[in-house]
């Protein structure tokens, strides 16, 4: 998985650089250098996690939600769209402040570093902890249900403010539906596998809205 990822992302900036050419500034570079490092930082969980298999399946909540991973790559490819549209169309200029995108630029390294945290976090207490019956609540999960998803639905919500983006609103709502069902899927399935354990954590840690 994290080869392919790696490859993915090496054509994805290879078709964003060409698309942005010659709008690259600071606020456009700034996003593809973030966005980049944060599929750098997948991919090495992915390769953390790929010696076994069942912990792969279970990380990756692979038979809760096993659409997951076409949505979102069906989604990161859209944003080749947003690209276009920032150097080629611009339908709303009014949209295009430099407040506003150093705001999506600062929502984007902002998720980055908290999915940095998140992630090496479960690196090192996730192939442990998952035999056993409790749910994770330290770390980032003391403050938030779902961390990771918090953290990406951050990155996403920067892509249109950095751009002016129509469009990248358009798929930013589709992340936050996407990452609400995935979220809501794990719930039911942690509540069921937790019971009253799992409803007592989800009263005090926040989860998404």
């Amino acid at each position: 998985m994290s080869k392919r990822l790696l490859l993915f992302v090496g054509i994805f900036d290879l078709l964003a650089l060409l698309i942005l050419n010659p709008h690259i500034d600071r606020f456009s570079g700034g996003y593809l250098a973030i966005s980049t490092v944060l599929a750098i930082i997948q991919a090495v969980v992915s390769q953390r996690f790929a010696t076994s298999e069942e912990i792969q399946r279970l990380f990756y909540a692979k038979d809760i939600d096993p659409s997951w991973d076409k949505w979102v790559a069906l989604l990161g490819v859209s944003e080749l769209a947003v690209f276009f549209e920032y150097s080629h169309w611009r339908p709303v200029p009014q949209l295009l402040l430099p407040g506003l995108q150093a705001i999506g630029l600062l929502l984007c390294f902002s998720g980055t570093v908290w999915l940095l945290w998140v992630d090496s976090y479960l690196v090192r207490e996730f192939p442990s902890h998952h035999r056993r019956a409790l749910p994770m609540t330290t770390g980032p999960y003391r403050y938030v249900r779902h961390p990771r998803y918090a953290g990406l639905l951050a990155t996403r919500l920067g892509l249109p403010l950095v751009f002016g983006s129509i469009i990248g609103w358009v798929l930013a709502v589709a992340w936050f539906v996407l990452i609400r069902r995935r979220a809501n899927l794990e719930e039911r399935y942690l509540e069921s596998k937790f019971g009253r354990i799992y409803s007592d954590y989800a009263r005090h840690a926040v989860g998404i809205p």
